[in-house]
């Protein structure tokens, strides 16, 4: 087996599946790499604040990104509760599921920006 990430040629999305059984844990992977987006992109702001302007983060930020931490545990367990239900429903599109997830995260990962 290659170890090779697999470039935009060869990465080949389930629609048949991402549309059909396993669509429930697709958006629930989804929403959870959202919330985590969002919780990082603040911990960066409040960061260079900090490093440029040795601004110190504002109560009201330090609240939004606690905020942003429990929406994106939150998101954790309905993706994991999620995945659980398609495997025992169908463990065929459970496996092609976490196989097109790693293919988008390996593509993904490597042009990855950090404002």
């Amino acid at each position: 087996m290659s170890t090779q990430k697999p470039t935009s040629k060869e990465l080949v999305r389930p629609a048949s599946i991402l549309d059909g059984v396993a669509a429930d844990t697709w958006q629930a992977y989804n929403a959870m790499q959202t919330t985590k987006q969002r919780h990082y992109d603040l911990l960066q702001i409040l960061e260079n604040k900090k490093k440029k302007f040795n601004l110190d983060a504002t109560e009201g930020d330090q609240a939004l990104l606690k905020n942003l931490l429990s929406d994106h545990d939150a998101q954790v367990k309905r993706f994991t509760q999620a995945s659980q239900s398609l495997k025992h429903a169908d463990a065929v599109a459970h496996q092609a599921l976490f196989v097109y997830i790693g293919q988008v995260a390996g593509l993904t990962s490597e042009g990855e920006s950090h404002h």
